[in-house]
């Protein structure tokens, strides 16, 4: 009797030693993980949280907008009633967002379009406590709705863009710049009206030679207008939100914006004055805020080819000398002017010209 115990023993045993050898071994990590059900907007889930234990819930966007995750917290006994921490991560496991020791709250959160995992756990010590909360889901409603997989954050894909369209667009956690392509055919003012419900935005123009860059920085929330000059070429549009610098976190949130385009304004001669003894020529012209000077020029003919003059300044007034005898045609033009600030000349840029006035020297 003795040996058959014994057998029935050693049996047992090998069968114990042969189930722990083809079973897999779960992984540390994913003890303590409480699966949760994949999230619906606008339904309700709790649980408890204690040291080492968190929960995993699955949501999917698909097109970018505002989550928000609203928190109720009550006590389980440990010495401070709070989550640990809370995690959001895309569908590569990257954490896109996180906030330790988290009480009642609400937490709005931009995302792009893309599948996520919301994480409830402990970072241990004595935290604790049941929660309850409720998602919810706002879309951005983006012109162009960008993938957690696939943004428009490279040069190399940046979106196509023509002058006079409005676009709407987003910032998000885990997508901080958007990048236009924009065509200029003539240098010109570009007219842009933002608006914005970032806490911080800041624009940036640049063109594909790196020649002009433009930089309109610390926009606040509201509706802004500005005017740049661009010389004419392709230019890259980049949105990008500012740096929260408490939390690590770039400000993220909706913004819109349109364009339009102004020429360099076309002067008027509002003045030619000619003075016969001095054989000299005054010439004056209207001013234009949006003009850094005037360039004047006078010919002895219709086609401004024999015995011209050009002078160009600032001012809106001008003297033309040593005259000769006869009839003189006029005309007057803007200029805008790049200040280059180095070893590379300034840039002037000119408009179409005036009328053309006559002038006799006799």
């Amino acid at each position: 009797m003795k040996n058959k115990s014994l057998w029935k023993g050693l049996i047992v045993m090998l069968a114990a030693a042969f189930v722990m050898l083809v079973m897999p071994v779960q992984k540390a990590f994913a003890a303590g993980t409480t699966e949760g059900p994949k999230l619906k907007w606008g339904s309700s889930y709790s649980g408890s949280t204690e040291t080492s234990k968190c929960y995993k819930y699955a949501f999917s966007l698909k097109q970018s907008g505002n989550v928000t995750f609203v928190f109720q917290v009550s006590d389980a006994g440990y010495a401070f009633t709070s989550m640990g921490k809370i995690t959001v991560l895309d569908e590569t496991g990257k954490e896109v967002y996180k906030i330790y020791n988290v009480g009642d709250c609400s937490l709005s959160l931009d995302l792009l379009a893309g599948n996520y995992t919301l994480r409830i756990g402990m970072e241990g010590g004595m935290d604790g406590c049941n929660f309850t909360f409720t998602p919810s889901f706002k879309p951005s409603k983006e012109t162009k709705s960008e993938h957690a997989m696939a943004k428009n954050n490279e040069m190399g894909t940046a979106t196509s863009y023509k002058i006079g369209k409005s676009v709407k667009g987003q910032l998000a956690l885990n997508d901080d710049i958007d990048i236009y392509k924009m065509r200029v055919t003539k240098s010109q003012y570009l007219n842009l009206t933002v608006s914005s419900k970032l806490r911080e935005l800041n624009i940036n123009l640049v063109n594909t030679s790196g020649s002009r860059n433009v930089s309109i920085s610390d926009i606040e929330a509201g509706l802004h207008k500005y005017r740049v000059f661009l010389p004419k070429g392709t230019y890259y549009v980049k949105f990008r939100g500012g740096v929260n610098y408490a939390t690590d976190y770039h400000y993220t949130g909706k913004y819109s914006f349109r364009t339009s385009v102004t020429a360099i304004p076309k002067p008027t001669i509002t003045k030619t004055k000619p003075d016969n003894k001095y054989k000299t020529m005054y010439i004056r012209c209207k001013k234009n805020s949006l003009a850094n000077g005037y360039q004047f020029q006078i010919a002895r003919d219709k086609k401004f080819k024999k015995g011209k003059k050009t002078k160009q300044d600032e001012y809106t007034g001008m003297y033309m000398v040593d005259l000769k005898k006869g009839t003189y045609y006029v005309r007057v033009r803007s200029y805008v002017k790049i200040d280059n600030y180095g070893s590379t000349p300034d840039e002037y840029y000119y408009s179409s010209w005036s009328k053309v006035k006559t002038v006799k020297i006799k």
